[in-house]
């Protein structure tokens, strides 16, 4: 029996509010988070399942380019918007710093793509979707970033799955919100590894 379309889109918006609020805000385990959280996105893409198309003129990947720029920005903000230590906060979350160089590959690769798997149809039904994705990210940040900044990271998350959106419906593919999604993933969790000391 087929889940009611409602019902079936308010469960996938609720995905990653489950995963973080159990295992990120409970149980302070940044791996458990993003592995349940992965898991219910392949569990709703295996039952919708959609593709992944490259579009017709490879110079739409250039549209992507501006996302590099979230690495730098981030190297030289962390230390001025937070109000943890970023080392023990990643700890307390069960990151050391091995670990934590083992995730960036797996959040700044394969993250981001599943991620737009997930947003890509619950964008297309509903505008809230741009505020529940950013809202998600403040139950991870709301005990490392300052008020202020936890407002203005709200409203650029909720600005950036809007601009994702409009750049699928412009290439009519998926790929180029993914690779915008990857410069950025991957260019944040490296600023922090290396705020966090990097290689030793």
């Amino acid at each position: 029996m087929r889940n009611h379309p409602v019902t079936s889109h308010v469960l996938r918006l609720c995905a990653p509010y489950f995963a973080v609020g159990v295992f990120w805000c409970v149980l302070s385990n940044a791996w458990l988070s993003i592995l349940a959280y992965h898991l219910q996105i392949i569990f709703w893409a295996w039952r919708r399942p959609q593709g992944i198309h490259l579009p017709s003129r490879r110079r739409a990947l250039l549209a992507a380019l501006p996302m590099i720029i979230a690495g730098p920005l981030a190297y030289f903000l962390i230390p001025h918007v937070t109000h943890t230590e970023l080392g023990s906060w990643l700890a307390s979350h069960h990151l050391s710093r091995l670990s934590f160089a083992l995730l960036i590959p797996y959040f700044g690769i394969l993250h981001p793509v599943l991620e737009q798997l997930h947003w890509s149809p619950l964008r297309r039904a509903t505008p809230v979707a741009h505020l529940l994705f950013a809202g998600y990210h403040m139950l991870v940040l709301y005990t490392l970033l300052t008020p202020p900044w936890l407002v203005l990271c709200f409203v650029g998350l909720a600005v950036v799955s809007f601009a994702w959106q409009k750049l699928e419906q412009h290439w009519h593919c998926l790929a180029v919100p993914c690779v915008a999604h990857i410069a950025a993933d991957l260019g944040i969790i490296i600023a922090a590894w290396l705020r966090m000391g990097g290689p030793e």
